[in-house]
């Protein structure tokens, strides 16, 4: 069934029926992006377009939570931002309490809360004595994370003892095995109209979620999660979200260079909910910076996904990570600081962007190329990767090394780095990705070169600034990532 083309008014409409629903709100350079998800609804329900959007504007329940379904939910990776997982295990052992409990607000198709108990237990803390409890508005993404099986998308980043000990072989996936699975329990749940479902947590995840409320809904979630999390309980949300928790009372928390908000223990004053106006100015000064990286149609990273990125539950939008590993750039960079690269190092070509102006529509190859990879058809991934890369277009490049890197050719993901670097000599991700490169290479002088470099292209780009790379991260969130530090791997969180 061929995608439904609305118009701007209708598309409005639309989006009021989504936001109504669990609180997305969409740039309006992302508006376009509901159409698909109107078409494989309708087609999901056996009607035509136009018969299943009647029902949707009448707000028909079965058309909205059908809507819903095929509009939000996504999906992620296991140990996705590790630094923040190794900070809770660092800090939940021992447990402060007979029991430690965790809420995943928004935990898609289940490998955020899996990861939580995971590192959970590698540090130390028996099972039965910590709950992890992971919510989503969407029933297939829970049913998918009930399953428990992925593939190796899913699995990309996890390091291989964890592999070993918590997932074991079902047919061509992997399975949770049943200690890891006992400690999670999975429930429906909306942020945006239902109370929170969990008494004195002693930690919340909900990361890339805030940014695409309004204003009103953002400040009604955080001051959720303030008022029911335990004295000393910690917050995690994304780096760019972090300005959004300003004028709540809570305690920054370094979490190996990213950071995490902790509740005051017994004796503070909790200060006034931030006023609306507070609230508004920083959601609205993201959701432009969002809106602005949008509009750009080869910056695929930048806010150009197939559907949504988050709901308010947290689900997050199938976007491939290529940096995922940047979180693991201490152990790549902490060597002694070397000479850094001169600026001839990182100035490319002036045909460049030329090139990338005359390259066309490249959404098609690059969509279907993102599609392939989450599925596992890393073969087809490539073959459509090198189709995009044939437009001039960095992003290509960058998921060619990705696959590069994935089948161990490490030489060869530097050399796809290489060629986007070439086509985009700023493009901060592409140089970050070296860095982590090199560290797996034992090439600590190329490794710092790099992250120097890196680092030389985010100046003068606000923190909150999306970049361009096949993952969303802003530019402050790269900053972070590319601090020195020396603690790596699992071990550092007992």
């Amino acid at each position: 069934m061929s995608e439904a083309v609305l118009d701007d008014a209708t598309l409005i409409q639309v989006e009021e029926v989504l936001r109504a629903a669990c609180g997305l709100t969409l740039a309006h350079s992302l508006r376009r992006t509901l159409e698909t998800a109107l078409a494989r609804s309708s087609e999901a329900r056996g009607l035509s377009p136009a018969s299943f959007l009647r029902g949707l504007l009448r707000r028909d329940a079965q058309a909205v939570e059908t809507f819903i379904e095929h509009a939000v939910i996504g999906e992620t990776y296991f140990f996705r931002h590790p630094e923040h997982l190794r900070t809770l295990a660092r800090l939940a052992v021992p447990p402060a309490g007979p029991f430690f409990q965790v809420w995943s607000a928004g935990c898609a198709t289940g490998e955020e809360p899996y990861s939580i108990a995971m590192a959970l237990l590698a540090a130390g803390v028996p099972e039965g004595r910590f709950r992890v409890l992971a919510t989503d508005v969407s029933n297939r993404a829970l049913e998918r994370a009930r399953a428990g099986l992925y593939g190796p998308w899913s699995l990309r980043h996890i390091e291989p003892e964890l592999e070993r000990r918590y997932l074991e072989p079902q047919g061509d996936q992997l399975s949770v095995v049943a200690q890891v699975r006992r400690s999670v329990e999975f429930r429906r749940h909306n942020l945006a109209n239902e109370p929170p479902p969990v008494s004195a947590p002693s930690a919340i995840f909900c990361r890339n979620v805030l940014i695409y409320f309004p204003p009103e809904l953002v400040r009604e979630v955080l001051t959720h999660f303030v008022s029911v999390l335990a004295p000393g309980g910690l917050l995690f949300v994304s780096p760019a979200e972090v300005p959004l928790t300003n004028g709540l009372g809570l305690e920054t928390v370094d979490a190996e260079g990213s950071v995490a908000l902790r509740v005051p223990p017994p004796g503070w004053t909790r200060p006034a909910p931030p006023t609306p106006r507070a609230v508004r100015d920083a959601a609205q000064a993201l959701l432009r910076t969002a809106a602005r990286a949008a509009a750009r149609p080869s910056s695929l990273g930048d806010g150009t996904p197939t559907q949504p990125r988050r709901t308010s539950s947290g689900t997050e939008t199938p976007v491939v990570s290529l940096s995922a590993s940047l979180s693991t750039l201490p152990s790549a960079v902490s060597t002694s600081p070397h000479k850094s690269a001169s600026a001839g190092d990182v100035r490319g070509p002036q045909v460049a962007s030329e090139a990338r102006a005359a390259s066309g529509d490249v959404a098609g190859p690059m969509e279907r190329a993102l599609d392939a990879a989450r599925a596992g058809r890393f073969e087809e991934a490539e073959a459509l990767a090198r189709e995009a890369a044939k437009a001039l277009v960095p992003e290509a490049y960058l998921l060619l090394a990705m696959v590069a890197e994935g089948r161990g050719d490490l030489n060869g993901a530097v050399e796809a780095v290489r060629k986007a670097l070439y086509l985009e000599p700023r493009l901060a991700l592409g140089h970050a990705t070296l860095v982590a490169l090199y560290g797996r290479m034992d090439r600590p002088e190329d490794a710092e070169r790099a992250r120097q470099n890196a680092l030389r292209s985010l100046d003068g780009l606000d923190d909150e600034h999306p970049l361009r790379g096949v993952e969303t991260m802003t530019a402050g969130g790269l900053r972070q990532a590319l601090v020195p530090r020396t603690q790596a791997g699992w071990q550092g969180a007992r």
